[in-house]
């Protein structure tokens, strides 16, 4: 039992450590190398002044400059949900609009939109594209009867799903790092059905 008395002295287990032990917080420094370090700049709340502080100012928006070299405030889940949801609404058309009927080949310009901005940016990309895409084409997911999904029909004739959700996510990873994992976990919430 650990217990403090009223004298200056701390007792553990009954057992004397030392009168003049110091229990106030320290703190610990490591060099960092200037050049690395620099301050976020940040744009005032007020529209005044910009500032470099690393408090308060530092929970307000970044800015970044235009074309035009006028900073503006940038909203980053405004610029993830500006690349994505794109993106996600041309998938839906094609799965869901009824202009492919499953084990359609997609058109040419949808299935290069499909691999030019969608299927690299899936986790296991390689591994999917295996020796090759021959086509890209809608089917009903196996394990998933009422789910339709888009498949890869391989070169040596092997049909492999995948799912664009992934490959949504793997965009929304590499292009914006930093706010990946909050704003997935904000926006990608799986949905529980009720029965």
């Amino acid at each position: 039992m650990t217990s403090v008395s009223n004298s200056p002295c701390l007792v553990i287990h009954r057992k004397l450590i030392s009168r003049n032990l110091n229990l106030r917080p320290f703190s610990l420094s490591f060099p960092l190398p200037k050049s690395r370090l620099a301050p976020i700049k940040t744009g005032s709340s007020d529209g005044g002044q910009e500032t470099t502080s690393y408090e308060e100012d530092l929970l307000r928006k970044p800015v970044k400059q235009n074309k035009r070299g006028e900073e503006t405030w940038v909203d980053w889940e405004d610029q993830i949900l500006e690349d994505t949801v794109p993106l996600v609404g041309f998938v839906r058309m094609i799965l869901h609009s009824g202009k492919y009927e499953s084990g359609d080949k997609l058109s040419p310009e949808h299935e290069k939109t499909i691999l030019e901005r969608l299927l690299p940016h899936h986790p296991e990309c390689e591994k999917k594209i295996g020796c090759g895409v021959n086509y890209i084409t809608i089917g009903y997911h196996p394990n998933f009867d009422s789910s339709r999904c888009l498949f890869i029909v391989r070169n040596d004739g092997e049909l492999v799903d995948f799912s664009y959700w992934k490959c949504i996510k793997g965009l929304i990873r590499k292009k914006y790092p930093l706010y990946a994992d909050s704003f997935i976990l904000r926006h990608f919430r799986r949905r529980r059905r009720s029965y």
